[in-house]
């Protein structure tokens, strides 16, 4: 993106120095694939400038770099094919330096939501997924609060004077030399100032003046400035963190066993006692005696208490469970052993979770007879292999 006045000796010094970046690099401009924009200009002059660049005549907005450009207020619609992108999948990255409006935000975590869950109904609600995982969510990051830890870093490029183009024309054409701090946006500034400003008022009334501000600011810093990923940490929303994280996230237990647990735990599955607003039968499938719940599917259910007493057998547990984080509170105190030993109950634990709840949606679904037995082959050969996978040279 090139800028000049709008007058033809300026627009022939900005062509020549295309020519003679074309003759050094052999790189040319494709005329058609570039615009030209104007705002002040005669329509004499701008038949002549058109005539001379060869370029065609642009109209905002117009995406630059896959980022929306206006000259005015950007609505909800102009971020549409950012939106677009993201539903196709063809973006890796989201990292908008600009100021995303609520209502683009909303539609960005739908998208995510239903790529999730696959359905519009979620079990867990999307800013809890934001947490970290230490936090009981899936540490997927909150948009807003990357936003504003973005924002924050352009705000820190301008208190900085940071050799930057932009950061040197915010300086010179709005603060004129003001502090950054006392500075005041005026009603017909750019919303991005704006909000960089209520960004800066927030950080100054979190931490009281503006002198702890700016030390606060300098502690999210390193040799190349301001760092997004700690200034996110102080932005994104917070929840106490949860005893279960470190025994059911682990590399080497399968991700879906760890989000069936993960679900769980936070007694997010679909079992009959939460579907009650469907009408239907909340008959536990396995025994066909009681009410199914969650506590009830797992641990007090005969199926289940018969499982789980020959997984216990295995691995030489007395002690009874009753709920999924006394289960996983025992894995937290019973770091007795060896790594491979510590490594199966782990596996032990997440598989025949993730193998009751399969086993009870197949006879729901496919119409398959319970399997005690069966089911307890499988969580051991399933246990067996995974075990060995970790330890190939042998136990």
């Amino acid at each position: 993106m090139l800028f000049s006045r709008g007058d033809l000796p300026s627009i022939r010094i900005l062509m020549e120095c295309l020519q003679e970046f074309r003759d050094v690099s052999g790189l040319a401009v494709n005329t058609a694939k570039s615009n030209i924009f104007t705002a002040g200009i005669q329509n004499d002059t701008l038949d002549e400038v058109l005539a001379m660049t060869e370029f065609a005549r642009g109209h905002m907005p117009v995406r630059y770099l896959g980022i929306p450009l206006a000259a005015q207020r950007l609505s909800v619609t102009d971020y549409s094919p950012l939106v677009d992108q993201i539903a196709g999948w063809s973006g890796v990255l989201l990292a908008p330096s600009l100021p995303l409006p609520m209502a683009v935000i909303e539609k960005i975590h739908r998208l995510c939501r239903a790529f999730l869950w696959n359905s519009k109904r979620a079990p867990v609600a999307w800013v809890d997924i934001c947490h970290p995982k230490e936090e009981g969510g899936l540490g997927v990051r909150h948009i807003q609060s990357w936003n504003v830890a973005l924002l924050a870093r352009v705000l820190w490029n301008i208190h900085c004077k940071a050799d930057t183009l932009w950061a040197k024309w915010v300086n010179e054409v709005y603060l004129r030399g003001a502090s950054l701090w006392d500075w005041q946006p005026k009603k017909d500034d750019s919303p991005l100032l704006r909000r960089l400003a209520e960004i800066r008022d927030r950080i100054i009334t979190d931490f009281g003046s503006t002198e702890a501000a700016i030390r606060q600011m300098t502690e999210w810093t390193d040799r190349k400035g301001l760092v997004t990923s700690i200034a996110y940490e102080y932005f994104r929303p917070k929840l106490p963190k949860q005893p279960w994280k470190a025994s059911i996230w682990k590399a080497f237990i399968p991700p879906k066993y760890s989000f069936i647990l993960w679900l769980g735990l936070r007694e997010r599955l679909a079992t009959r006692d939460r579907l009650a607003f469907l009408h239907e039968d909340p008959t536990c499938s396995l025994c066909i005696n009681s009410k199914e719940s969650a506590k009830h599917l797992f641990f007090e259910c005969p199926f289940s208490s018969y499982i789980w007493s020959y997984i216990r057998q295995w691995f030489g547990i007395t002690r009874r469970m009753s709920t999924l984080l006394s289960a996983v509170k025992w894995l937290k105190k019973g770091k007795t052993g060896s790594s491979v030993q510590n490594k199966a109950r782990h596996l032990a634990l997440a598989c025949t979770v993730y193998s009751l709840w399969r086993h009870r949606n197949e006879i729901i679904f496919e119409g398959k007879a319970p399997n005690p037995d069966g089911l307890v082959i499988s969580i051991k050969i399933t246990v067996y292999r995974l075990i060995l996978t970790l330890f190939p040279q042998g136990l």
